[in-house]
């Protein structure tokens, strides 16, 4: 299928040029008109979207609404960049559509009378074709939608989700393995896939609906940020004359030489006699200590001097007493001697001495 041709899709077909210029479209965040263009481009093929990926024509204008909401809310905040693609209303809406409520499916009444080239048991089979597509992951859904619903071409799928046209073509083969496999129709049935398609129309009530809410949303994120402007600028004057006014008073009311200069050189001043005075404590601890250390030299020299002289006179009495002692022996020597000498006569005189005393006093012997 070429990028220009789409298969029949009644008098509810998305014209060619809106799709083109939805899919291509990547525009800057410039203001309501261009927002405005951007959903014109997009709303046909993204309301079919939310159709088939809910089942419910309420539910699908409901999601419409807060997407569109949500996205211009998103591209008017101050830290959003890029441009609007119709990828970003998908990725969206899938986050919205898993906290709503389930809503009844409306299939049997708008999507199945619009299927008049397939038969009554065809119609049966693609009945339930939605109910195995909703069991498919949501990057299945998604580009069956796309190309089954929407009758997209792969080229054109891929840059609406910006991938590859390669990378399109095997995603959607696999997906579409398993829709079949969940699905189960009929032979004659999938020869006629390219039959399925439809996208509702989406009535001129609720367009203009929708393009109300986007141009009062706008003026009023526009008005927000004006006003987050005013507050910014009278914040920031506000800041620059409080700044200036506490340094004027500062300038005119502290003298030149500052109270708190001066204590800070006091309290160098006090430092620096604190150390000082530190220092001549050291000075007389040293001191101190040498003195006592001297005091300790002298007693042991005067300890050592008595010492020596005690030692001195003990060695004069022993020599003294030596002296006796050889003297004496001496003495005894020649005692010694004079017994030796003298015993002969001591030994006469004795025997003279014994015999007169034997005799008798009467004899006397004279010699």
């Amino acid at each position: 299928m070429s990028d220009n041709t789409l298969p029949a899709f009644g008098t509810t077909a998305v014209p060619t040029t809106a799709l083109q210029k939805g899919i291509d479209l990547a525009v800057l965040k410039k203001g309501a008109k261009d927002y405005l263009e951007f959903m014109d481009a997009t709303k046909e093929a993204f309301f079919a979207y939310l159709y088939h990926r809910t089942g419910s024509l309420k539910l699908a204008h409901t999601l419409l609404s807060e997407v569109h909401l949500s996205v211009l809310t998103r591209t008017m905040s101050l830290w959003s960049f890029g441009a609007l693609s119709l990828r970003a209303l998908l990725d969206m809406a899938d986050k919205m559509i898993e906290g709503k409520p389930a809503e009844e499916a409306d299939l049997d009444q708008v999507y199945l009378p619009t299927l008049t080239s397939l038969s009554d048991a065809e119609r049966r089979d693609v009945s339930s074709l939605h109910d195995a597509l909703w069991t498919l992951p949501k990057t299945a859904q998604r580009l069956l939608i796309l190309s089954l619903f929407l009758g997209l071409s792969n080229e054109r799928i891929g840059k609406v989700l910006f991938l590859s046209e390669k990378s399109v073509t095997e995603q959607l083969g696999v997906a579409h393995e398993l829709l079949v496999s969940r699905w189960q129709p009929s032979s004659a049935t999938l020869q006629k896939l390219t039959a399925v398609a439809f996208v509702p129309a989406l009535d001129i009530a609720s367009e203009t609906n929708l393009r109300f809410m986007v141009v009062e949303k706008y003026n009023a994120l526009r008005f927000r940020r004006y006003q987050w402007l005013i507050i910014g600028g009278v914040f920031a004057v506000l800041s620059n004359v409080i700044v200036a006014s506490v340094l004027a008073f500062a300038v005119v009311v502290q003298p030149s030489t500052s109270l708190k200069q001066t204590r800070k050189e006091v309290a160098s001043l006090d430092g620096i006699i604190l150390q000082r005075q530190m220092k001549v404590a050291a000075a007389k601890r040293s001191i101190t200590a040498s003195f006592q250390e001297s005091q300790r030299i002298v007693a042991y020299d005067v300890t050592r001097n008595f010492t020596v002289l005690g030692l001195g006179t003990a060695l004069d009495a022993l020599k003294a007493q030596q002296k006796d002692e050889t003297q004496v022996d001496k003495i005894i020597q020649v005692l010694e001697r004079a017994k030796t000498a003298m015993k002969p006569m001591i030994d006469i005189a004795m025997r003279d001495v014994r015999a007169i005393l034997a005799s008798g006093p009467e004899t006397v012997i004279i010699r």
